[in-house]
Order: C-alpha cells, then structure tokens, then sequence
C-alpha cells in the first residue's frame, strides 16, 4: 500500500496481558507522527485500559469485558475505521473484526517458530522483537522514529538513588527465588540505595527497613506505573512491570528462567541486560509454566545473588 495513504480512523487491538498491551505504545505516536489528523483508538481489557489514560497520542481507548463484546462489535462495524490493527489474533479479536470490511492487518504471531523453539530447541537465525512484529502491520504507513514506548509519565532524576524491584511473575518459572531478591535488597540498600518493591500480593518481600518501600498490593496499576516512572533503576523477573519500565525510560536488570531473548520479549528499546543460565530445557514454554517440567528449577535455581549484584554494578557503570 501506498505510504500517500489518507489515514483518518485507525483501531489497534491488543487485549491482554499488560505487558503486550505496552508494548503496543510506540505505534499511536508514529501514526500521530505521519498523520497528525488521524484519530486512533485502541481496543484493550478493563483491567489495563486505565493504564494508558496519560497517552496524548491516543483519542480513546476502548475497554472490553465479557459482558459488552456484542456492542463493541457493532461499533467497530459503525464507526468506519480505515484500518484496524488486530494485534491480539484470537477468536476474540476476529469476532470483534468479523463485520469488518476494510483494510484489516492481523499480526504475525510466528506461533510454528515458537513451538520449534519449546519442543525442539530450534531457534530462528535473527530475533526479532515483538514491539518490531507490531510495527511490521503497519510499516508502510509509518516512519520509525528509533524510539521506545510509551505511557506519557515524565521521567526524573533521583541522582541514580531510588532502584525499583518486580519480584512477582504470573507463572513461576518467570520468578527468581524470593529469599534471594531478599538478600539482594539488603546488599543494595547497604550501598545507600532506596528500594521500591512492586507487585500485586501484600505478602511478597514484606520488609520495615527504612530504607524499603513495599507498594506490593497496596497501588492501582496506574500507581504503580507513576512509582515506577521516578525509579532510577528497575530489576526484576520477565513480567509486565518490566515493559512498564521500558515505556518510562527506566534502564532495566532483568532476570531471565524459563523465557529466552529469541521469543522477543526482552525490554524495549532502552537500556538493558539479561541474567540467565544457560541450560538445554529453555524455553519449557513460549508464555511460562506453573512448575518446573523437569522439577529442578534450574533456570532459576543456578542465578546466585551474586551473579545479579555484581550484574547489576557492572551495569550501572557502562
């Protein structure tokens, strides 16, 4: 198509899960970039729709929930969208879309080059990035400016003082042990840094230093991205928190068990290192798992304190 193409109205849909849905962030800026008229919206879940609220560069998000599919549908057919972005690729989205008569792009998922990588341990020659994978639906029509995410949170400086920490992970084998976060903490604030712990269970790394501030159930997920957005550094397991981090410009240690560069989720555009131990069984799964298959954890097991301590002031200081 055309890169004269006159965009007016122009739907992206990205549903779950929170970290997905941010790394949907750089696209409204480039499309605002090419076409400053346009009006985009984007279509996610009641839970993270809140979450995009500072973004200028988007016109309205549209939140879904079981109960208003059918009327959404009807919108969608309604409103007369030139293009819609269908970033998600599931049965819900292609209802959403199924009276849809226009230019709709649908997403690359590379699902057969997932499953290579878990099953048989075949990995693709290029990683390519999923924030790249959602840009390649809408290329032609764009300009890539280089830059990252997006959340429309100012950034600040804390003289390199206030390091954040995302503990939690969905499944388990995305989460590095917790008394070994604990020690971490400690050693970090015995270097004068103050530490900010995040995350959804009030139980996790419940800590009264002074010098700890445990937000860990207590904020809305906008909280905790405004929190995260004063961090001058961010460590933590492969989690939605982390691509938060990313849109806010926060450089990030991130510590890698069962997930693998090549599945393309590593932080987004912004400084960054992974931890990981090299073993044969990774990835288990392209999303995670409840469990070890093999019951002995060793992804995670085999990072000791002292490989993320002495990551993380190597990383600091280049």
């Amino acid at each position: 198509m055309s890169t004269k193409y006159n965009l007016k109205k122009i739907l992206i849909i990205r549903i779950s899960s929170i970290g997905d849905v941010v790394l949907t962030t750089h696209l409204p800026r480039l499309i605002k970039n090419k076409f400053p008229g346009a009006i985009v919206h984007l279509l996610t879940n009641n839970k993270v729709a809140p979450l995009l609220s500072n973004l200028k560069t988007i016109d309205k998000v549209i939140s879904i929930d079981s109960n208003n599919r059918d009327f959404i549908r009807n919108s969608i057919k309604d409103f007369d969208y030139d293009i819609i972005l269908d970033l998600q690729k599931n049965s819900i989205s292609s209802n959403l879309t199924s009276e849809f008569k226009g230019d709709l792009r649908v997403i690359n998922k590379f699902r057969k080059q997932k499953l290579e990588m878990v099953y048989l341990k075949k990995f693709p020659k290029e990683t390519i990035h999923v924030g790249e994978r959602y840009l390649d639906t809408c290329r032609d029509l764009i300009q890539d400016d280089g830059r990252g995410l997006d959340l429309g949170f100012n950034s600040y400086s804390n003289k390199n003082k206030i390091i954040g920490i995302a503990p939690e992970a969905f499944h388990k084998t995305k989460r590095w042990l917790q008394n070994r976060y604990e020690e971490l903490i400690n050693r970090l604030i015995n270097d004068g840094y103050v530490v900010r712990v995040f995350g959804s269970d009030k139980s996790t790394l419940v800590n009264t230093t002074e010098n700890v501030e445990n937000f860990c159930g207590k904020l809305s997920l906008v909280e905790t991205a405004e929190k995260i957005s004063e961090c001058d550094y961010f460590i933590s397991n492969d989690t939605g928190l982390m691509h938060i981090a990313s849109a806010c410009q926060i450089p990030i240690l991130v510590i890698f068990g069962s997930s693998v560069k090549e599945l393309g989720f590593t932080p987004y555009r912004v400084k960054h290192a992974v931890i990981e131990h090299n073993i044969w069984c990774r990835p288990c799964s392209h999303i995670g798992r409840g469990f070890c298959p093999l019951g002995h954890f060793k992804c995670m097991n085999e990072i000791s304190v002292d490989d993320v301590y002495n990551r993380f002031k190597q990383f600091k200081e280049n």
